[in-house]
């Protein structure tokens, strides 16, 4: 009568103990059944060579798709797309420019507000010719559009190419 109590109590402690780990059903295949279909792992694909506990956003990077195409007025134009996801940074276009110092740039406020806001329309600025170049900007930034054109008509024109296109496009601007 010993030996069953002691068995019963060890059962029942294993039961209690496999309770206590959660419900690792899912892992568990009985031969000739079919997986139920309410399975959690039907409903989206894990890929395991990329970390899936973090969100999209996390890094230091904002969210951005941008394409830039830059008119340099001598006849030379360049096209470039920066894309920043949080944790990953690539430029296409020219391999000589550094996306993570691009994308990092995008956490300026005053660079954010001259692209996605129309602010800068309403400055004073010097009348100073700084050249012919052009850089028209379109995309999205944190879900926002990006779509503005960056001259250097005006002295307003050259700070913002200096600000944004040496922030963003160091060697082609």
């Amino acid at each position: 009568m010993n030996r069953f109590r002691t068995l019963a109590a060890s059962l029942l402690a294993i039961i209690v103990l496999a309770a206590a780990c959660g419900d690792d059903t899912a892992d568990i295949a009985v031969a000739g059944e079919e997986p139920s279909s309410n399975d959690s792992n039907d409903e989206l694909p894990v890929n395991d060579d990329e970390p899936t506990d973090e969100p999209l956003n996390a890094g230091p990077y904002p969210i951005a798709d941008l394409t830039f195409e830059v008119d340099l007025g001598d006849g030379v134009t360049a096209a470039y797309r920066l894309a920043c996801l949080g944790d990953t940074a690539t430029f296409t276009g020219d391999t000589a420019l550094f996306a993570d110092e691009a994308c990092l740039a995008l956490n300026d406020l005053e660079l954010r507000s001259r692209l996605l806001t129309d602010d800068h329309l309403d400055r004073m600025c010097t009348e100073q010719y700084g050249g012919p170049q052009t850089a028209s900007v379109t995309g999205t930034l944190t879900d926002e559009p990006v779509d503005t054109t960056i001259t250097r008509a005006n002295g307003c024109g050259i700070a913002d190419w200096d600000r944004a296109l040496i922030a963003l496009l160091p060697s082609a601007a």
